[in-house]
């Protein structure tokens, strides 16, 4: 089987990026063959919203599936693998990802999620957060704000997700002034942490994902909330602070929020991921902003 669309994704709303995502599952869900080739021919322009969660699916999938004809973008950003930092020497990585200073995006970067690796993790962490605060000559709160979303999701990945590598990517947008970062892994989701710790009352993945949202921690269930994962203060910053969009995934329950709007979605029996991602659109150009104000 050989699936080629036609996509090109309009950044002007986030959840553009996942649309064609879904479409190609669908196809694959709906399909019998063991041998998929998925065509990116008439790939024009993809998103950090279409791009991960593309790839946790793909690599939780055991089927043998095939990415053909990718565009230049796609090739830049090491799709459907990303970069193994970890797999390289510090001077070799360092040396790649100056190359992207001028660009408007990083690379994929497949990063050592474990705690056994914090050190080398948080070593390519602070790389990746240097290149895009450069790239796009972020203002010290902006860059504040930045590092602390970030170290909260990847530290999540650590904690909770029992993933041994976690994914990183982002694109900005320049002329419209805004950062889309999106953090994936390809754990035992949310649902699958809180069943770790032999909670009972939360049974499905929108269950999790609400339970997760609302700052309810795996360590402390069922009537304690706390920091739980962490997630509370950065949606603050980024929603009320910036003015920005969140995006979580994990399992099939879907989490979407702004300041317009504050939704958990069930998606059908065919669209699920093994893992969770997180996707911050993150408007970048607000002097206004203390990340301070926003601390627990």
């Amino acid at each position: 089987m050989v699936i080629q669309k036609k996509i090109n994704i309009q950044d002007d709303k986030l959840l553009n990026g996942l649309m064609p995502v879904l479409e190609i599952i669908n196809q694959i869900e709906e399909s019998s063959d063991e041998n998929i080739t998925i065509d990116f021919n008439s790939t024009r322009f993809v998103s950090p919203l279409f791009v991960l969660p593309l790839m946790v699916y793909l690599h939780g999938n055991p089927r043998q599936i095939n990415c053909v004809n990718l565009s230049p973008y796609l090739s830049t950003v090491h799709f459907p693998d990303g970069i193994i930092p970890d797999g390289m020497r510090r001077s070799e990585f360092l040396a790649h990802m100056e190359g992207y200073v001028h660009k408007n995006f990083i690379p994929i970067v497949n990063f050592p999620a474990s705690v056994r690796n914090d050190d080398e993790k948080n070593a390519i962490l602070s790389t990746v957060e240097s290149i895009i605060s450069r790239q796009l000559g972020l203002a010290p709160n902006i860059v504040a704000g930045l590092k602390y979303m970030i170290g909260e999701s990847i530290d999540n990945i650590t904690e909770h997700s029992e993933s041994e590598r976690g994914y990183i990517f982002a694109q900005a947008y320049p002329k419209k002034g805004y950062l889309d970062v999106c953090i994936a892994d390809t754990g035992i989701t949310l649902l699958g942490s809180y069943r770790k710790q032999n909670n009972n009352e939360i049974e499905s993945d929108l269950e999790a994902i609400q339970a997760a949202n609302r700052g309810i921690s795996t360590k402390n269930l069922p009537n304690a909330e706390n920091r739980g994962y962490g997630i509370i203060t950065s949606k603050k910053m980024l929603i009320d602070g910036l003015g920005g969009h969140y995006v979580m995934i994990s399992g099939k329950a879907i989490h979407l929020k702004s300041k317009e709007l504050d939704k958990f979605l069930l998606l059908p029996e065919q669209f699920r991921w093994n893992g969770t991602i997180i996707t911050f659109r993150i408007p970048y150009n607000n002097n206004a902003f203390s990340y301070i104000n926003y601390l627990e």
